[in-house]
């Protein structure tokens, strides 16, 4: 095993005995061999694992419509999970009254330390956030203030790597907002950043 291999099996060890987060700590950190390739090029930052998803399969985007929502863009564009490596702003599943609620930003700042060091292990090419969570969390990392609404699509240069915002491909995002015809759009420009 590789020294980033080990350092990442070091890391899900540690989110695993994490109990910083008060409203959280009967949550498991979604964070393992189910996140994808630490080898790859490519970062997803999404926002939380969702209760019938991630938290409930261990894999993020996976087991609920935005799963299979995220697999059919994904596979639009030729890529599969040992490709690509995906993970959250908040590692744990963020609950109110028993339904997903949006991370608080302690929460964020609190899982930050997390997405630092998978940015540090990886060395992506490309950061892609998917909504406006994993945004915030980049951009809190990055010391930047893009907004979703600026930037969507348009991809942001950055010292290290180039940042592709993008929505989130949740039912109701692609319901009212981007259709899952126009994201796939979207996701080419991942394969041409991405591309030698």
């Amino acid at each position: 095993m590789s020294g980033p291999h080990r350092e990442f099996e070091r890391l899900t060890q540690q989110a695993a005995q994490c109990t910083t987060c008060p409203n959280m700590v009967d949550q498991s950190a979604v964070l393992g061999p189910g996140n994808g390739s630490i080898d790859s090029k490519i970062l997803f930052v999404a926002e939380a694992p969702g209760r019938f998803g991630g938290a409930r399969t261990g894999i993020p985007f996976s087991g609920d419509k935005s799963g299979d929502n995220f697999e059919a863009l994904i596979a639009h564009v030729g890529l599969t999970r040992q490709d690509i490596f995906v993970t959250n702003a908040v590692l744990c599943n963020p609950l109110a009254n028993g339904n997903n609620r949006r991370p608080t930003t302690k929460e964020i700042d609190n899982c930050s330390t997390y997405l630092e060091s998978v940015l540090k292990l990886m060395n992506p090419k490309v950061v892609v956030t998917l909504g406006g969570v994993g945004l915030d969390a980049i951009n809190r990392l990055l010391g930047t203030r893009y907004t979703l609404s600026e930037v969507i699509g348009k991809p942001q240069k950055t010292k290290n790597f180039t940042l592709l915002p993008l929505y989130h491909p949740s039912p109701r995002v692609t319901n009212w907002k981007r259709p899952l015809s126009v994201q796939k759009r979207d996701f080419k420009k991942i394969f041409k950043i991405a591309s030698p």
